[in-house]
């Protein structure tokens, strides 16, 4: 991952979601609710200043944000690929946007009776998301990319070298070298696509002046995760795990990861994934799908019996408490030694906005 304004902001939503219980996977984890309200720590408040966000935030207010940030990024990409010799005419993604609203859901999420209902929100589909999406494709217009005729009318080389400075060079890795080397993400090797999405998404050059106060916000999460007591806490809920039939989980968050990874074995079972995609006819893909569809439904039940056992095991073991006390504990100690540069990134974050 680069360093980052998102890499930060992540690291705060992680440390916060550490103290209320959320889980990693809820699509608006500002909104994903709680059954109860959670206390901001010390940092997390710097971050509502820069970003905003949390409950006084519409649904509307948020997309209508990310279509505005959308809409920046694709006029950013038009500027740079004008700069390297190339017409390109902004796309319109908000058609390819899907909105969701917790608040529409008959239980609130994060709750026991929603871990009985949807457990983690994997399988089950929380409030209709996914059909909603596909009655949203169905109605809509087809997508069509304004720049394929111009592409379209290239040569080879010339195409090659449109999309080597849309994307970046494409540099070639191979997976059964070393099937465990995790590939770091630059944005300068993204092109103009990486150029633009670091200047909305991740602060651009502001960003970049305090990526080392950023590297130390991510040993602040690595302190909050490894604080001794936590370890505590996870292994008093490991152990209750255990005792509901549950047993390898070392971790609050084993459980639900446990379940995603079935569900991408599925994914990839009837797909493949990286350079092993199964090539499908029209035939044989709409057997996938319902292969996917089936397994995914025979996933369910292991989900939800999963999420209540782990939902009432980190009552049992008093998480929900215990994290927001070590979070908010951290936090102090943090600002309190970094309250300088924190001032100054706040204050650069002002002058960005004005």
């Amino acid at each position: 991952m680069s360093r980052s304004v998102s890499t930060a902001a992540a690291v705060i939503i992680a440390l916060t979601l550490a103290a209320c219980g959320g889980s990693q996977n809820d699509p608006d984890p500002g909104a994903a609710g709680q059954a109860d309200e959670v206390e901001l720590g010390p940092l997390d408040e710097y971050f509502q200043q820069m970003y905003g966000g949390g409950d006084s935030v519409s649904q509307e207010q948020q997309v209508a944000e990310s279509n505005r940030q959308m809409v920046r990024v694709e006029e950013i990409v038009a500027a740079c690929m004008r700069d390297e010799g190339f017409e390109y005419t902004p796309v319109d993604q908000s058609m390819n946007s899907t909105s969701f609203a917790a608040d529409d859901l008959d239980v609130q999420w994060g709750t026991k009776e929603f871990a009985a209902q949807y457990g983690y929100g994997a399988t089950t589909d929380p409030g209709g998301m996914q059909a909603a999406s596909e009655a949203e494709a169905a109605d809509g217009e087809e997508f069509v990319d304004p720049n394929q005729d111009y592409v379209a009318a290239m040569s080879e080389t010339e195409q090659a070298a449109f999309y080597a400075a849309l994307y970046g060079a494409q540099s070639e890795v191979d997976p059964a070298a070393d099937p465990e080397e995790v590939v770091e993400y630059n944005w300068e090797d993204g092109g103009c696509q990486g150029k633009a999405q670091h200047e909305v998404y991740e602060g651009g050059a502001e960003a970049d002046e305090f990526s080392a106060l950023q590297d130390d916000m991510g040993a602040l999460y690595e302190a909050v995760a490894a604080d001794p007591r936590l370890a505590a806490v996870n292994a008093e809920w490991a152990s209750c795990m255990a005792d509901a039939g549950f047993d390898g989980f070392a971790a609050i968050g084993d459980g639900e990861t446990s379940i995603y990874d079935a569900l991408n074995a599925i994914q990839e079972e009837a797909y493949g994934s990286g350079d092993a995609v199964v090539e499908l006819t029209e035939e044989t893909a709409a057997q996938a799908q319902a292969d996917v569809e089936a397994k995914t439904a025979e996933l369910t039940p292991r989900e939800i019996k999963t999420a209540v056992a782990d939902y009432q095991c980190r009552e049992d073991a008093d998480y929900d408490a215990i994290s927001q006390e070590v979070n908010v504990e951290l936090q102090q100690e943090f600002v309190d030694s970094h309250k300088a540069e924190l001032d100054a990134w706040l204050a650069a974050s002002n002058d960005a906005k004005s």
